[in-house]
This record gives C-alpha cells, structure tokens and sequence, in this order.
C-alpha cells in the first residue's frame, strides 16, 4: 500500500478507528446514556455503517446537506446540531416529513417562524451556551429559557426534545484533570437544569465524553471527533497516540542540510490551518511519528511540521531523523486537526489499500 502513494494521503487505520467507535459505544452503554454519535468528522457512508454494529440511537450532523446525504442512505434519525436556519425551511419541511428530524434553536421568533411555515413534525433541542461563548443560552437565563420552552409547547408542528449543550471551550484543556474541571461542573449544571425543568439532555464533545467517569442525569452523548482522534487530542489529554485512526502520507521533495529541514509535497490544503504550539510557543501544524509495514507508531520527537504553505510543508528535524530521510520517501505525520483534514482530502485509504470515500466529494 505505502509503495502506490505519490502524494499527500490520509490513511486509516480501519482496526484502530473499529476500536474507538466500540470504546465510545460500550462507555455510554454502561452509563445508560444514549449514543447518538456525531458524522461530521467521517462523513463516510462505509464508516457509517460501521456504528450499526453497537447500540445507538440515531446520529448528529453539522448541517442540512449532510443530514440529506445520510437520510437519502438509509439514516431515518438525524439531529443537526447547529442553530437552525431559517433560509432552509423549505428543505427541512422536505426532510422532516421522511425522517425523525431535529434541531438546535436559541430564539423564540426562529420558533414561531419555523411552525407558521412547516407542515410536517419537527423536532427540537433548546441549545445551551456551556459558557463557550459560540452559541446558545445560558443556563442561567431562566426567563429566556423558560420563554423557549412555553414557545415551542404552544407551537403546533415542533417538539421539544430537550436540551443540548457543546463544551467546545474543553477543547483549551492541556491536561486530563483540566478536562474533568471543565467538565465536572457543566454535568452539575447540565443535571440541575434538567431536574428543574424535566426535559432530557444531550451533551457531546470527544474531550468530556473520552475522559469522564460520571455524567450525572445527562441522556444522551453525541461526541465525533473520537472516531479517529488526532494529535490534539493528545495534548488534551482525551486520548493516546496510538488511539489515532488516521494519519497523512506525504513525500519528501527536497531535503535543506543546513537547517535540518525537509521540504514535503502538504500543506494547507490538506492539513487546514490548525495549530498547536511548541513548547516555546511557535506555531506547528502535525506531528511526526515512526511507521512501518503495519502503520504508525510513537511520535519522533524534535520533528514536526513547522510551516505550511497551500501546497507544501517544511518539516522541522532532528539530526537522526534528517539523515536517514531522502528525497522520495514518505513521511507519517499525525494531522492537529483530523475533521478538517478529513473534509479537505476528501476521502481515506485504507492500510489494505481500499479507498473510502468522504461526503466533501459531493461538495456538502
């Protein structure tokens, strides 16, 4: 397989991201929780259907298109998660009527609109701002919330569902236990606006659901990321090198003695623009790692994607590293960010050498 890539590739490891999806599964299986997993970082048909082997409830999107993209193929209930638009109330209608469809939404006027101009049963989570600051209310709005929740009982075509919460600020954790602060006292405010107004929760980001232990009187969980996890996730604290499902492939053009550097054929059209800082505080865009014939393993360390450009990359080396790399080889890098790495390149080979294709590839 490695010898047929000329290229920037992003390989999968299938056994690796089979592991992930089953850990995931059987810890919400254990609290109780519903799995309601979110697509977004796969967008992969084949990955997909790789979920129907463990119990799960329905799936998560981050917009419209990719919830017609997995309806038209078989996925009969979907949550978009992300604040409703009202420009697509005709598509909604559309879909709604064919499938158990739900959205976020954070405006009573979004909710009067949407059942003035629906026919067909909509569901809906009020969504909550975990003190993110992206979107959503507060918990602490009462009068907001309860406004809310009196709109969508008065309304004719639209059922509330309960509420939904993304801590996209754990994402800033540096550390395991930065993770569980940040987590533990959401779960108690998550928990505590259930019981007060008796509607279910669902929560979901890969760095809370990867590291707790407890979820209090959360329902339902819909983290994504953890399909394949990435570097960043190590430095989180939410996951292990060798939990990482995918990695990019690309070869070395040139190679600079006096600087310890290699130039690569990646950049930021495959990686994005995703960083994360160097102990000295630079800027790098993926991390190095050994591989062999069975993949990848630990990282190498002092080699590191330094700068991007939209094609091409420099690595950062170190001596040992630099002198038994030559022009024409591959090197393994573990991407900061694997959702958008996966949503750029469109689609992932396999270490067996079989392509899965990505959702991009129908321009969602």
């Amino acid at each position: 397989m490695i010898n047929k890539i000329s290229s920037p590739t992003l390989v999968l490891d299938k056994e690796k991201c089979m592991t992930n999806i089953k850990s995931m599964a059987k810890k919400a299986e254990g609290h109780h929780l519903k799995f309601r997993p979110h697509f977004k970082t796969h967008q992969s048909l084949e990955i997909a259907d790789w979920f129907k082997n463990f119990p799960f409830d329905g799936i998560t999107v981050s917009s419209l298109k990719m919830a017609e993209f997995f309806a038209n193929n078989g996925w009969d209930s979907i949550t978009i998660a992300f604040p409703v638009n009202i420009l697509e109330t005709d598509k909604i209608n559309i879909l709604a009527a064919k499938i158990d469809l739900r959205v976020l939404v954070v405006s009573s006027d979004t909710i009067k609109y949407l059942d003035a101009k629906l026919d067909a049963e909509l569901g809906v989570y009020i969504e909550i701002d975990p003190d993110y600051g992206r979107s959503g209310i507060s918990y602490s709005d009462k009068s907001k919330l309860e406004d809310l929740i009196y709109t969508i009982e008065e309304s004719k075509n639209l059922t509330l569902f309960g509420f939904y919460a993304h801590a996209g600020h754990s994402y800033k954790s540096r550390s395991k236990n930065e993770i569980l602060e940040c987590s533990t006292q959401l779960i108690e405010d998550l928990s505590n606006l259930k019981n007060k107004y008796n509607f279910p929760v669902c929560f979901g980001d890969t760095p809370s659901c990867s590291s707790l232990n407890y979820f209090g009187e959360i329902d339902e969980i819909s983290p994504g990321n953890f399909v394949f996890y990435d570097w960043i996730q190590t430095k989180i604290g939410s996951c292990n090198y060798d939990q990482i499902a995918v990695a990019m492939y690309c070869p070395v053009v040139a190679k600079y003695p006096s600087r310890n550097e290699l130039l690569i054929h990646g950049g930021a059209i495959h990686f994005s623009k995703d960083y994360d800082l160097t102990p000295d505080g630079k800027p790098y865009f993926g991390q190095i790692v050994q591989y062999n014939e069975n993949g990848w393993e630990k990282p190498i360390d002092g080699c590191y994607l330094k700068s991007i450009s939209q094609e091409h990359g420099i690595i950062s080396c170190n001596t040992e590293f630099y002198n038994r790399t030559s022009v024409g080889d591959l090197v393994t890098i573990l991407p900061i960010h694997s959702c958008l790495a996966a949503d750029l390149m469109g689609e992932y080979l396999t270490k067996d050498g079989t392509i899965i294709h990505h959702l991009s590839e129908k321009r969602l």
